[in-house]
């Protein structure tokens, strides 16, 4: 990423790229001590020599849905595919499921304490214990994983549980983070993070009721610090909500709704990370079409890019994002 003071940029490199260019599997990857620290050392490496990008070093491969299986949800990590919900949606079948439902303990997440012990065996193969993450995704997203299609019903007809279930994966969200800061010798309070993809999804009229509380409670019990937020599937009508939460900086992945003019007009202020889409413009686009996205965003105010690479992204399309990246700094 740039350092400089015109437009920043990073390449976010996930683990089913770095596995694809070291040749591990990500089943071994999310399992294996040994084979998590030699993946991302070697990728680090093989980014910095083809592209001179620096991608980061070693952190636990904790998946984002740790804390839905804290609840209910089947993790499962197949061989060579990203980490899934195997019953998504169908955790909480009726109503009393939900009622019931009470909020996770990290202390008592079977999965989250597999990756601390997996920590310990990074720690011993570094000489240095690295990073655990909190394995959490926003409460919309939390929600529906757990719920499925039947939470958009339950936000019109029957408030009670969509708000009991979202009080629940909120606490959840909070004790998680709380506790990977504790194990990573942070501060218990700073800058906060949320991902919740799934909350454009409900339209911008009941984000007051059902968005707006839950996304505040974890901003101001894990804060105060830097507020930001990952979500893709945000209308224009949404944005004002980010000014109303204060959002430091945004990320706006590849939403499909939203075009460079909308963000700038709306919160151009923040922080915006605007996306280069990781399909359509970086896996099916050229060096041509990338240079002329890139410099069209840029143009339009944008000073903040970045993309997120998926498997069998060309090389030379990567080399093309990070050399008309170097010609904006």
């Amino acid at each position: 990423m740039s350092q400089n003071s015109g437009v920043r940029w990073r390449l976010a490199v996930p683990p089913e790229v770095e596995t694809e260019y070291v040749g591990t599997t990500l089943g071994d990857y999310y399992t294996r001590a040994d084979v998590a620290v030699h993946t991302q050392i070697r990728a680090r490496e093989l980014f910095q020599s083809a592209y001179g990008v620096d991608v980061g070093g070693v952190a636990v491969p904790v998946p984002a849905y740790v804390g839905v299986a804290s609840l209910g949800a089947k993790l499962v990590l197949p061989d060579d595919h990203p980490p899934m919900v195997a019953n998504l949606g169908r955790v909480l079948a009726d109503r009393d499921s939900v009622l019931a439902l009470r909020p996770a303990v990290p202390e008592a997440s079977d999965w989250l304490q597999r990756y601390l012990a997996m920590r310990e065996e990074m720690g011993r193969i570094l000489g240095k214990l690295p990073p655990l993450g909190a394995g959490q995704e926003g409460p919309i997203t939390s929600a529906v994983l757990l719920r499925g299609d039947r939470f958009f019903l339950d936000v019109l007809d029957d408030p009670e549980v969509a708000h009991h279930l979202l009080g629940v994966v909120t606490q959840t969200y909070i004790s998680f983070v709380r506790y990977a800061r504790r194990i990573n010798g942070q501060p218990e309070t700073g800058n906060t993070g949320i991902a919740d993809d799934m909350a454009g999804m409900l339209p911008p009229a009941l984000w007051p009721e059902f968005v707006l509380p839950y996304w505040l409670r974890i901003y101001e019990e894990l804060g105060p610090g830097r507020r930001s937020v990952h979500t893709e599937l945000l209308r224009p009508d949404h944005l004002r909500f980010l000014r109303e939460l204060r959002i430091d900086a945004y990320d706006p992945g590849n939403d499909q709704y939203l075009q460079v003019e909308d963000v700038i007009g709306l919160v151009g202020h923040m922080d915006v990370s605007w996306n280069l889409h990781t399909v359509r413009d970086m896996l099916d686009g050229t060096p041509a079409t990338i240079r002329t996205t890139y410099t069209a965003a840029v143009d339009a105010g944008m000073r903040h890019m970045m993309t997120e690479l998926c498997r069998r992204t060309p090389r030379e399309n990567v080399a093309a994002f990070v050399e008309v990246a170097r010609e904006h700094e």
